[in-house]
C-alpha cells in the first residue's frame, strides 16, 4: 500500500509540474504576442528618415540604399543590415544608423571624397586622395582633371595602376591635388610634363612653374594669397608664372 501511495503521489506531482510548466508556456507565448501587437502600433510607425554628413552622395540615394521606408514598422527596420547596405557605395567610408524612438531614424554617414580624375579608353576613372577607385564613370566629373595620364588598371575599391610611362605624372598632380585641398585651393586640369607644370583653376586663368616650386607655393599660402588678390581685382584670364622663393607674377590675358 505504501509503494502505491508513494507511486500516486509521483503521479500527481509530475502532472502538477507539467500543468506548471505548460502555463507558463502559454503566458510566456500571451506575452509575446501581446508585445509584437503593441511594439507594432501606429506609435512606432516610421514617420521621418534624416540623413547627416553626406556631401557628396544625396539623401535620396542613402535612404534608397537603405532599404528603410516611411511607414514600415520602426523595429522592423535592422540598423545593422541597412550599415552594411548603405557601405556598398564607395563614396561611403562609414555610417551609423539609429532607431530615435518613437518614430523615426537617424542615418549618419562619414563619405569618401573624389579628388582625381583620369581617363581608362573612353571612361572616367574617379580616384580619392590616395589614389583609390570610387567610380567609373561614362561622363566627366566635377574633380580635378590629371590630363595625359591613362589608367592601365582600374577596379573599384582598388589603387588604380597607370602606364609605367606616366607614374611620376601621376604621382605629383595627385600630391599637388593633395596639398591645394589641404591648402583651400582648387584646381580644374593639371598638365605634367617632366618637372614642369600646368595648373588650370579656371579655363582662362592658370599657374606655370616648376614642381617644386609651385609645391611651396601651395604649402606657404602664397598661391592662394594670389588667386585671392586676383579674384577681389576680378581678373580671370592670364597666366600666374611661380618661381622660387614663393615668386608668384601675373601676367594677363585678353
Amino acid at each position: 500500500m505504501r509503494a502505491d501511495n508513494r507511486t500516486q503521489k509521483s503521479v500527481k506531482k509530475k502532472k502538477r509540474k507539467k500543468k506548471r510548466y505548460l502555463l507558463k508556456f502559454a503566458i510566456i507565448v500571451a506575452a509575446c504576442v501581446a508585445l509584437h501587437f503593441v511594439l507594432h502600433i501606429d506609435y512606432f510607425t516610421i514617420a521621418g528618415i534624416t540623413v547627416a554628413g553626406n556631401e557628396e552622395i544625396s539623401d535620396e540615394e542613402i535612404k534608397k540604399l537603405s532599404k528603410i521606408e516611411v511607414g514600415e514598422n520602426i523595429f522592423d527596420a535592422h540598423p545593422m543590415f541597412a550599415q552594411k547596405r548603405i557601405k556598398e557605395n564607395l563614396y561611403i567610408e562609414d555610417v551609423d544608423v539609429k532607431r530615435m524612438l518613437p518614430n523615426r531614424i537617424e542615418i549618419v554617414v562619414d563619405e569618401r571624397s573624389g579628388k582625381a580624375q583620369l581617363m581608362s579608353g573612353k571612361e572616367f576613372v574617379i580616384i580619392d586622395e590616395e589614389g583609390k577607385v570610387l567610380e567609373i564613370a561614362k561622363e566627366e566629373q566635377q574633380v580635378t582633371v590629371i590630363a595625359d595620364v591613362e589608367a592601365k588598371k582600374a577596379k573599384p575599391d582598388k589603387d588604380v595602376e597607370v602606364r609605367e610611362k606616366d607614374e611620376d605624372a601621376y604621382n605629383k598632380a595627385l600630391s599637388l591635388i593633395n596639398a591645394a585641398d589641404a591648402g583651400d585651393l582648387y584646381f580644374k586640369k593639371i598638365v605634367i610634363q617632366g618637372n614642369a607644370v600646368t595648373a588650370y583653376i579656371y579655363d582662362t586663368l592658370l599657374c606655370e612653374g616648376k614642381y617644386a616650386d609651385i609645391m611651396k607655393c601651395i604649402e606657404s599660402g602664397a598661391l592662394k594669397a594670389t588667386v585671392f588678390d586676383l579674384y577681389q581685382k576680378d581678373k580671370e584670364k592670364g597666366v600666374i608664372n611661380i618661381g622660387s622663393n614663393n615668386y608668384c607674377s601675373f601676367t594677363p590675358k585678353k
